[in-house]
């Protein structure tokens, strides 16, 4: 990962992967009651707005929309593969129906009340949590040693998930494609930690462009996207704003030089550092000047990016592109441990309330690392609450910062002696029977 951070006076920016402030230690004060087990603690943080819920469960007798959202959330965390699953589960767990209300449910129920259940208030629930912890990253930085002005990137892009040809008609794409789409504004403001400030949903047939003036809306961060993000007509926009963005363009992008900047010598991998004149297809009087940072990268390929930072320089630019590739591996992430990828249902409402569910789950992963303190990854952070789920927080705690118990390196890999081989090892084919011994 690549974090941008700057002092106060003009400096060189600098990576400073490794100076996050020490950890929150284990502290009750921060919320953390050892005595509670890892789901009780984590649903706790739910801030579920009970007087609208009961409004809403208006002559609903048994499954009511909290014990849904708290079910849930505990079949994202633990990974339920179906609703079938998530009802087993709630049936083998006194605890599970104590923290819910139930004792019993059937799949169709639990299917049905997904589709029902109003997608606002999990959108709601899901600004919640990322309020907190965004107050809890201000907080540790407030109270740490490292006094530097964050400049802050805002990384855009969108995800496809795809559907069944038949129950995903109402979300027909082109030819054998039923997809839905999740346009996101991912915040990266501290290492190893990328948090969603900005989500909007729509069909797969929905450009990206249609959505970047729902992403791109405030100033203060820079905003960073891919080539399907490219409108003049929005750059123009954005520049008249004061918003700051770095974009890339295609090779056949239109652009005229107007000046260019001499570029460091030991810098190979820069190509061009200018300022060009870019002009709105069709509206030949709408024109913009913008700065244009072209790069290739080990593999040869060429980059060139539009961008309305001047202050910058162009290695800087450039690295700031390469944080782009954060919002991929979020949504690999997501994808991969939080079934993003395979749905319940596929109605419409279903589908979208699944979306927010498994982002207040990745919410609670993030909060779950900054209230231990633990310098372990969100993957890792993840496997442990699914390990010591029904377990007490002070388990987890203990499995969080154990300590090594080897403090050997292993057996190190000795480099072989003499020439490198300059031709490929031939293999030869392998002939192996496994023959039935016994004769029936």
């Amino acid at each position: 990962m690549i974090y941008i951070w700057r002092k106060i006076k003009k400096s060189p920016i600098v990576n400073v992967e490794g100076m996050l402030p020490t950890p929150l230690q284990r502290r009750p004060d921060m919320g953390n009651n050892t005595s509670k087990t890892v789901i009780s603690q984590c649903l706790e943080w739910l801030d579920i707005p009970e007087f609208v819920c009961d409004y809403l469960d208006y002559r609903k007798q048994k499954l009511t929309l909290v014990a849904f959202i708290r079910l849930f959330v505990e079949a994202q965390l633990s990974d339920r593969k179906d609703p079938d699953c998530i009802v087993e589960n709630l049936r083998d767990s006194l605890e599970l129906q104590a923290l819910t209300g139930i004792e019993s449910l059937s799949a169709s129920q639990f299917s049905r009340r997904l589709y029902e259940l109003p997608t606002w208030l999990l959108q709601y629930q899901f600004e919640t949590i990322t309020r907190r912890i965004q107050d809890t990253l201000a907080q540790t930085r407030e109270n740490s040693e490292l006094k530097k002005e964050l400049i802050p990137l805002s990384l855009i892009d969108s995800s496809l998930i795809t559907l069944p040809d038949y129950h995903g008609k109402w979300a027909y794409t082109s030819k054998g494609k039923n997809q839905v789409k999740l346009h996101m504004r991912l915040s990266t403001q501290w290492p190893d930690l990328a948090i969603p400030s900005k989500v909007v949903l729509s069909t797969g047939a929905v450009a990206d462009t249609e959505v970047a003036v729902e992403l791109v809306t405030e100033q203060g961060t820079t905003y960073v996207m891919d080539r399907g993000y490219i409108n003049y007509a929005h750059f123009r926009k954005w520049l008249k704003a004061g918003l700051f963005f770095v974009a890339r363009i295609q090779q056949r992008s239109r652009t005229e030089i107007l000046e260019k900047r001499e570029l460091p010598s030991e810098e190979t991998d820069l190509l061009l550092d200018a300022d060009v004149l870019m002009v709105v297809p069709k509206q030949p009087d709408q024109t913009m000047r913008l700065r244009l940072v072209a790069f290739k990268d080990d593999k040869g390929r060429i980059y060139r990016l539009v961008t309305s930072r001047w202050d910058l320089s162009a290695r800087e630019i450039a690295d700031i592109y390469h944080a782009r590739w954060d919002i991929e591996l979020f949504f690999k992430w997501m994808k991969q441990y939080l079934r993003l990828a395979k749905l319940y249902s596929h109605k419409p409402q279903a589908v979208w309330n699944q979306i927010y569910m498994s982002l207040i789950a990745h919410a609670l992963c993030i909060l779950v690392k900054l209230y231990t303190g633990t310098k372990h990854g969100l993957c890792t952070v993840l496997k442990r609450i699914r390990q010591y789920m029904a377990k007490s927080w002070e388990k987890l705690l203990d499995t969080l910062f154990r300590k090594p118990t080897k403090t050997s390196k292993g057996r190190q890999k000795k480099p072989k002696r003499g020439r490198p081989r300059i031709h490929p090892k031939k293999q030869k084919s392998q002939k192996i029977v496994l023959a039935n011994e016994f004769n029936l």
